[in-house]
This record gives structure tokens, C-alpha cells and sequence, in this order.
């Protein structure tokens, strides 16, 4: 499965890399995403970096963040973040 490296880490962590996920695909911007999270850019940055080392897919690669959203859509579907 492509999210099969998420069950690996806490659920705390599951939820924080999974909302910059949907934050980042909405915006596309690393400075969107973070003012969107209240966050650092650097804090996005390294999220996004955890989500690829887990799952092996750079949501910034349009075909990689186009399989990790469906991902996250057929086995996640409460994560969804709005």
C-alpha cells in the first residue's frame, strides 16, 4: 500500500503529516501551507520530507501527490482535512 509506511509511526504523527498533505495539495506553496498551519516553513518542509522518507512518494511531484491523495482518500477518508 502507498500510505503502508504511516502505520509505522504514532497516530499524533499520522494526523500532522496527512494535514500538511491536503494543506500543501491545495496551495501548492511551501509559505501557504505553513501560514495556513501556523507554522514555520521550515516545520512544513519537514513534514513534507517525513511524509516521502514514509511512504517513498515527494508530494510535490505532481503523479506522487496525485497517488498519495487518492491514497489517502480510499483508506483515510477521515483524515481529509477541508
Amino acid at each position: 500500500s502507498v500510505l503502508a509506511g504511516l502505520d509505522t509511526v504514532s497516530e499524533a504523527e499520522q494526523e500532522r503529516l496527512t494535514e500538511v498533505a491536503w494543506a500543501f495539495a491545495r496551495s501548492g506553496s511551501i509559505s501557504k501551507t505553513a501560514a495556513q498551519m501556523y507554522c514555520h516553513r521550515n516545520t512544513v518542509l519537514n513534514r513534507l520530507h517525513r511524509l516521502e522518507e514514509l511512504t517513498g512518494h515527494d508530494i510535490t511531484v505532481p503523479a506522487d501527490a496525485a497517488l498519495l491523495l487518492l491514497a489517502f482518500l480510499t483508506s483515510r477518508p477521515e483524515a481529509i482535512s477541508n
